[in-house]
């Protein structure tokens, strides 16, 4: 479950806000992290799921949200 993820696609979303500059500002201070999950982490915890090392891995949402979760 991915949370807020620097993509193309979350650029496009911002620049419809008044203040393009501002919103992301916004969007990275509601990280507990302080910065924006990238597509490399994401794909890193696909490449396990698929990956032997994940075989007695069954039935859980692994939050990959940079803590909004906790």
């Amino acid at each position: 479950a991915p949370g807020t993820v620097h993509t193309p696609s979350w650029e496009d979303r911002v620049k419809a806000f008044k203040d393009p500059a501002q919103a992301k500002k916004d969007f990275i201070a509601r990280q507990p992290m302080g910065r924006l999950g990238t597509p490399e982490e994401i794909a890193n915890l696909a490449v396990y799921l698929a990956s032997d090392e994940s075989d007695f891995v069954t039935g859980v949402t692994h939050a990959i949200d940079g803590g909004m979760s906790i």
